[in-house]
């Protein structure tokens, strides 16, 4: 029978890291913040590798964070295929960036913070008339839209009409 160093009989835990060998709580917190507000469920698997991006530092390699990762939890970490998963859903995300070296190595580093936040208005179609909308699920639920087209949204504008008798709304 095989044996694949890989394979992983249970899902890693915070509680597998090494004392002393996690990232900073507060970072680690923030980053998790950063992934609900992008949509990305926290588990325990994201939680460790995000301990393991901010240990091995920016411009790490998917294998460096890996190695990382081993070293953290005493040569049990993630695969290296559920790693690579994570690391593009959080690119594709906005939490992390991805660069390419001229030996056409995936390099991940944080991706900066949004300065500001996302305007996001309603425009009545009739008058023209500007009102603001302060509901922060719509802002998030455009973003996530935009970052699956490998877009950022800068401000967005929803043209809408004064909703009718009957009841029946036209948004466009």
């Amino acid at each position: 029978m095989l044996a694949f160093s890989e394979h992983r009989r249970s899902p890693p835990a915070l509680s597998q890291i090494r004392p002393g060998m996690g990232a900073s709580r507060s970072a680690v917190r923030k980053l998790e913040d950063r992934c609900r507000e992008a949509g990305v469920k926290m588990t325990d698997l994201r939680r460790v590798l995000l301990h393991g991006i901010l240990e091995a530092g920016a411009g790490a390699t998917a294998i460096e964070i890996w190695k990382t990762l081993r070293t953290m939890t005493d040569g049990h970490p993630p695969s290296q295929g559920s790693i690579q998963r994570n690391l593009n859903l959080l690119v594709a995300r906005d939490i992390l960036r991805r660069d390419v070296s001229p030996d056409r190595l995936w390099h991940y580093s944080i991706a900066p913070e949004r300065k500001g936040r996302l305007a996001v208005t309603f425009v009545e179609a009739g008058t023209g008339r500007k009102i603001p909308c302060r509901m922060p699920e719509v802002a998030a639920l455009l973003r996530r839209a935009a970052a699956e087209h490998g877009l950022a949204v800068q401000a967005a504008a929803i043209t809408v009409t004064p909703v009718p008798a009957t009841g029946d709304a036209d948004i466009r």
